[in-house]
């Protein structure tokens, strides 16, 4: 019973998203004005990439941001051995955030460029702008 209340419901949910595909919303432009070219995945992959790249960014202002913290902090120290370690371990591991970001960029820009080709262009950084009519 299980197995078929699921299975229905899918179906369901899956059918009335097709029909909806069509449905444009003036504030944020046009997705896709047809069912098959929303039911693609195109424009979800898309708002995927940008949410991607906010991340990274905001990423990078963190790293900026604990990295000077701990800078502020090993000046400020005044020769506490403890302090001194605090400031010492935020900026190792600001620069190691750092390395997991560029490491995370590279490896998602060369799956994506293998698996889609140019079509995403991760490499070419867009800063997101306000929708201006």
């Amino acid at each position: 019973m299980k197995k078929l209340f699921t299975t229905l419901s899918l179906l369901a949910f899956s059918a009335t998203q097709t029909l909806a595909a069509g449905v444009t919303n003036p504030a944020i432009g046009n997705l896709g004005n047809s069912a098959q070219k929303a039911s693609s995945g195109a424009t979800f992959a898309f708002y995927l990439v940008y949410i991607w790249r906010a991340i990274i960014m905001i990423g990078g202002l963190a790293v900026i941001v604990m990295f000077l913290q701990g800078g502020i902090e090993w000046v400020t120290s005044g020769g506490d051995k403890g302090k001194l370690e605090a400031a010492r371990n935020r900026m190792t591991q600001s620069a190691l955030g750092l390395f997991v970001l560029v490491s995370s960029f590279t490896i998602i820009a060369y799956i994506s460029k293998l698996f889609f080709g140019a079509e995403f262009q991760l490499l070419n950084l867009v800063f997101p702008s306000p929708l201006v009519k």
